[in-house]
């Protein structure tokens, strides 16, 4: 019996008691900028209190999170039927795909974002095909947006009958000009 304690105790030493990252970056390759509030790099609820995720034309689609990086404004997103809709077909199927030459526009627009990459959603011409009932989420890399813009909007296509478009406006998030006393 005391050889199974003892062999317990050596396991158990080599075992990791390490908590799991909490706050690891949108991108393997990038790190948040340091000194950041602690408001825009902790994930926030949808529906927003502080308006900042803006809102979408399409009701299945929501904005959970906005990050920026050194490279890259990050958005985090959910596609979801809601089964509470009268005009969704909630048990049948879709089809989902991200137009790669969507963009982030600045609020007065006098300038654009591309598209970088997308993880968990492919990019047209390619789609994937979701049961209704099934959510999915999934991340899309833009251009860094510049210093001092702090309102924007996305514009993914034009809808039309044959299909809708994932455009959000109004969203916002801290991005100051010039940096402040906090952020040094």
């Amino acid at each position: 019996m005391k050889a199974y304690f003892a062999l317990f105790l050596l396991f158990s030493a080599c075992a990791s008691h390490r908590l799991p990252k909490v706050n690891a970056p949108a991108d393997g390759a990038e790190y948040y900028q340091t000194s950041q509030p602690s408001a825009v790099v902790q994930p926030r609820l949808y529906p927003d209190p502080q308006g900042g995720l803006g809102h979408s034309q399409d009701p299945d689609i929501r904005v959970t999170d906005i990050r920026l990086t050194a490279s890259y404004t990050v958005l985090y997103l959910t596609f979801a039927k809601d089964q509470n809709d009268r005009y969704s077909n909630y048990y049948g199927t879709s089809s989902i795909s991200f137009n790669p030459k969507a963009v982030l526009a600045s609020s007065d627009g006098k300038r654009t974002y591309s598209l970088v990459k997308t993880e968990g959603i492919p990019m047209t011409p390619d789609s994937r095909e979701i049961k209704n009932d099934e959510k999915v989420s999934f991340i899309l890399y833009f251009e860094r947006l510049d210093k001092g813009v702090e309102s924007f909007d996305l514009f993914e296509c034009k809808s039309d009958n044959q299909n809708s478009c994932f455009n959000v406006a109004g969203m916002n998030i801290r991005n100051p000009l010039v940096a402040t006393d906090d952020q040094k």
